[in-house]
């Protein structure tokens, strides 16, 4: 958490003139999930992004609603500030680290927990081949520490507007607290997700469809008021985004 805030303090005291263009989405959704589980109690749910490239760094801001989510002790938003910094390594390969916060506004607990980022990119014409990592140090809030790897596949299909990706990804971590462990792990051992999203755009607008599961086996997961067993099954959700 204290990686997360220095370094996108440090980015921020970077000279006016250094700002490029902002970017942005607002996106609503039949369900939010993150690495095949729902962070919005299966509930409708707005998501919003603002990118704002600084002097080689990135400063990302998402402000998504929650609905009073269990897995966040009855969170109304999170809000996850991020910075990265990308470099090219090679032609079509990249190279990006960083570190994301995320703060949960309305937890009646302390919810608060920060990530580095690692990634490696890889572009082929329309093809986009991506690796990362996500790390969570030892935290109160998530009862341990927790990895997330994950592969992805994106590629347009020419002509058509429209955008097919696909992942695969592996959470695994240690337990202190199993109660609030349960929140990113449901059994409290690694598990696996996937997911499938496909879009078509209209300029600035898409709309989409995205399922996501996990081997997650919903009778064993934890009795934890922050892991709810409805949370972690199949599910398909559509959106749809204004892209700004």
């Amino acid at each position: 958490m204290l990686l997360a805030l220095g370094l996108i303090a440090g980015a921020s005291a970077v000279e006016a003139q250094d700002l490029g263009r902002p970017t942005g989405s607002l996106e609503v959704t039949t369900d939010h999930r993150r690495r095949g589980l729902s962070w919005s109690d299966g509930d409708p749910a707005l998501d919003a992004i603002v990118s704002v490239p600084v002097a080689g760094l990135r400063l990302d801001a998402r402000a998504t609603t929650l609905r009073g989510a269990r897995r966040h002790g009855g969170a109304d938003v999170v809000i996850d500030p991020s910075v990265s910094y990308s470099r090219d390594l090679a032609s079509g390969v990249s190279l990006n680290v960083g570190a994301t916060g995320h703060f949960f506004a309305g937890s009646d607990v302390k919810a608060d927990y920060g990530e580095i980022d690692l990634g490696l990119g890889y572009a082929l014409g329309p093809l986009q081949l991506d690796l990362a990592a996500n790390y969570a140090p030892d935290q109160d809030a998530i009862g341990g520490d927790n990895l997330y790897l994950q592969a992805r596949a994106s590629a347009g299909i020419p002509g058509t507007g429209i955008e097919v990706a696909a992942y695969v990804g592996r959470t695994s971590g240690s337990t202190d607290d199993p109660i609030l462990a349960a929140r990113l792990r449901p059994e409290l051992k690694s598990y696996v997700d996937w997911g499938v999203r496909v879009e078509r755009r209209f300029g600035p607008l898409a709309l989409g469809l995205r399922y996501s599961g996990t081997d997650v086996d919903t009778r064993a997961v934890v009795a934890s008021p922050f892991a709810d067993p409805d949370d972690a099954g199949d599910r398909l959700t559509a959106h749809a985004v204004v892209f700004f």
